[in-house]
């Protein structure tokens, strides 16, 4: 008898540890859709918010850009700009730098920096202003040590400075018009690499070497 009721004791906790892995499970399997169902909700958000300000930009680029040399301020469209920026930011940190969907609103963003580069660059040559642009190229893909520090730099020039713009860039992004201007200026596969004024400089530049560079190709001008 002894061994039979031993045998009973043995099965009911079989039986209890059996029901205690199987509810622990399906309640790991209930809080895992749970999440994905919830950042998928929040993707989808900040995808549409995200899609919206997008198109906002362009359109205030556009009616910027047709007033010609009687802007007097161009911080609203600057902000924007910033903004957006963060927002990618914050989807790539989120859901990953290689998401397709992140993939593609950071093209077209980049489209976006594209046109007000070459319009700040029209405002430069028609109506004698005297911005700097900073077309900044950058890798995700685990091989630029110094982006980091070269965003840095960059952050602090802006910081600095309220007469430069920075603009930033996937050097990886496979896009038609982002290869072109990789083509004309020589941007190869080495990052980070910036153009100062239509001028390509390849490698990492601390602050000082930016503001000489800077100040040299002004000289250049006059």
């Amino acid at each position: 008898m002894i061994p039979k009721i031993k045998r009973e004791i043995s099965f009911s906790k079989f039986l209890i540890a059996f029901t205690l892995t199987l509810c622990i499970f399906l309640i790991g399997v209930i809080i895992g859709n749970y999440m994905i169902s919830y950042k998928l909700d929040k993707y989808n958000t900040y995808e549409q918010d995200l899609k919206i300000d997008l198109m906002s930009s362009e359109i205030e680029n556009s009616l910027i850009a047709e007033t010609g040399c009687n802007i007097t301020n161009k911080l609203p469209l600057t902000r924007s700009l910033y903004d957006l920026s963060e927002k990618l930011s914050y989807l790539e940190n989120r859901f990953g730098w290689d998401d397709k969907n992140v993939l593609k609103m950071k093209e077209y963003y980049s489209l976006i920096e594209l046109k007000h580069w070459m319009y700040i660059n029209n405002l430069n040559k028609k109506c004698n202003y005297n911005y700097t642009t900073i077309l900044y190229f950058y890798s995700n893909e685990g091989d630029c040590p110094r982006c980091k520090n070269q965003e840095f730099v960059l952050w602090h020039l802006k910081k600095k400075y309220k007469n430069i713009f920075i603009y930033s860039f996937d050097i990886n992004m496979d896009n038609l018009a982002l290869n072109t201007i990789k083509e004309i200026y020589g941007i190869k596969t080495i990052t980070p690499s910036l153009i100062i004024n239509k001028k390509t400089f390849v490698g990492f530049k601390n602050l000082n070497e930016i503001e000489e560079i800077i100040e040299q190709i002004i000289k250049d001008i006059v």
